[in-house]
Order: structure tokens, then C-alpha cells, then sequence
């Protein structure tokens, strides 16, 4: 299955309702976000999401994996 961007990403969920979800974390952390986002030409919001996606992927195939 091949893997979808993040701008895909983005395009497939501006198809749909979108919901909110607020994240808490130090000014700290939300900068080195803001950094990695920009050095992958992503928004946050992509960014993150990205990795969201990309974990719960990564454990459905360990789920799926024989022990």
C-alpha cells in the first residue's frame, strides 16, 4: 500500500468534516515543532498529523505481524 503525503493528507481531509484536537506542550517544544514542520516544508498541523498516521500504521502492521 503506498503511503500518501502529507499534502495528500491534507487534501483527503479538506474532503471531509474535519474535527479539532488541541494539543498542550511548552513553548519549548511547540518552537521545535514549528522548526521540524518548517524543514519538511509542512505546517504543523501536517507535521503532526503525519506522525500520528505514520504511528498507528507502523503498529496495525506490528498488530497484523506473526508473533
Amino acid at each position: 500500500m503506498a503511503k500518501k503525503s502529507g499534502k495528500e493528507n491534507s487534501e483527503s481531509l479538506e474532503k471531509s468534516k474535519r474535527a479539532r484536537i488541541t494539543l498542550e506542550c511548552s513553548q519549548e517544544i511547540r518552537k521545535s515543532i514549528r522548526i521540524s514542520a518548517a524543514q519538511e516544508d509542512k505546517s504543523m498541523n501536517d507535521f503532526i498529523l503525519s506522525i500520528v498516521l505514520e504511528k498507528m500504521q507502523k503498529d496495525k502492521e506490528t498488530a497484523q505481524s506473526p508473533a
